[in-house]
């Protein structure tokens, strides 16, 4: 999509923007068609009742698309912050698990989960905003791997341990590319383009009843558009899971290093 910038506003501006979008074009949409459909279908209500029954097939048909969009973009949504929270539950259970190694290793490989939690926060989230996933951990994640296998255990112990470690470390590993993976994931144009020409294939239902009360025809268009609207900036909010202000954050590693890592060194 190039509509990208539509994440750097606030949500209640979004939607707000949308729905103005929505109503402004469907109430000029009713002005420029009502005098072409009275001259087509003349100013009487008897075909009114012909465009009720293809206008709910219509609508039935378009409200399960939109439905089920949105129901997979929630649905795309908790899964990815899902993946987020197991990948930093398993960063905090690998540092605990380093506390069986010897100093001075231990406090290297320490010192050196921190730093991959804090480049999680402060460098990949803010790509993950503009839509980039960056590989930098993967040096810092390899380097720990490192580490690792070049200690050779020797104690039952140890060969537990080092088991365990290495185990926590392929969950970091995995998390982590499911991640980067979900980065840039969203719905496809050619489903939004359902949902659009869906959306001005309804409104414009709604000019083919000949309504005399042109106020309350408009209102009507009105209300249909705003309910449109809404559920437009539904599916809009929740397309891209790390972009916008209804996004995925990185609270869960934020967590991590305050109450497992800082307070563990301190």
């Amino acid at each position: 999509m190039t509509f990208y910038w539509i994440y750097d506003l606030p949500n209640w501006v979004l939607g707000l923007l949308i729905i103005a979008v929505m109503v402004g074009g469907s109430l000029a949409g009713l002005f420029v068609t009502r005098p072409i459909v009275k001259r087509l279908l003349g100013s009487s209500s008897t075909h009114n009742d012909v465009v009720s029954y293809f206008f709910a097939g219509i609508g039935v048909f378009y409200g399960l698309a939109l439905g089920l969009i949105a129901v997979a973009t929630w649905e795309n949504y908790t899964e990815i912050d899902g993946v987020v929270g197991t990948e930093a539950a398993a960063v905090a259970s690998l540092y605990r698990d380093l506390d069986g190694y010897p100093q001075p290793m231990r406090g290297r490989l320490e010192g050196l989960m921190r730093d991959y939690t804090r480049l999680v926060i402060d460098k990949e989230w803010p790509a993950h905003k503009q839509g980039l996933a960056l590989e930098d951990g993967d040096a810092l994640l390899d380097h720990i791997e490192d580490e690792i296998m070049n200690y050779d255990p020797t104690r039952e112990r140890e060969k537990i341990l080092q088991g365990e470690v290495l185990r926590s470390l392929d969950t970091v590993q995995e998390q982590r590319r499911l991640r980067l993976q979900a980065v840039p994931t969203g719905l496809p144009a050619a489903l939004w383009a359902v949902v659009l020409i869906g959306a001005i294939l309804n409104i414009g239902l709604t000019y083919l009843f000949w309504v005399e009360n042109v106020r309350l025809h408009a209102l009507l268009v009105v209300i249909m558009a705003i309910f449109i609207g809404l559920l437009i900036f539904l599916t809009a909010a929740m397309d891209n899971p790390f972009r916008g202000e209804f996004s995925i954050g990185p609270d869960a590693f934020q967590t991590v290093l305050d109450n497992v890592m800082n307070r563990s060194n301190g």
